[in-house]
């Protein structure tokens, strides 16, 4: 059974996830357009190797991630959900994927509180 663009980029969330709970810079690279944004609430705007060097710095905290939606929208999809760290709502986000020579990647993240 061939997997669908939507399964595919559902597996690209639940690993981007699991990167970011085990501060795995390395496995969250393989994910990442090279081309990477990220935007946060303050309007601070983060780049690919920004998020990737200031990943060792952050707290260990028991991370849970909650997705409300995934959509696919030809060569594009997204995905949104809530962020808690220790039991405690951290944030919401929105999460673009694109597809790059056959293959799914994060291109940008939008964060609010």
């Amino acid at each position: 059974m061939a997997v669908s663009d939507l399964d595919a980029v559902l597996a690209l969330d639940d690993a981007w996830n699991a990167a970011y709970h085990r501060r795995d810079p390395g496995a969250l690279a393989e994910l990442m357009a090279e081309d990477w944004l990220g935007f946060f609430p303050a309007g601070e705007v983060i780049f690919r190797a920004g998020l990737l060097e200031g990943m060792g710095r952050l707290p260990p905290q028991a991370l849970m991630f909650e997705r409300h939606a995934a959509r696919v929208y030809g060569q594009t999809a997204i995905t949104r959900g809530t962020l808690y760290a220790n039991g405690t709502r951290v944030q919401s986000f929105l999460r673009v994927y694109a597809q790059q020579e056959g293959k799914w990647r994060v291109v940008c993240v939008q964060v609010v509180p």
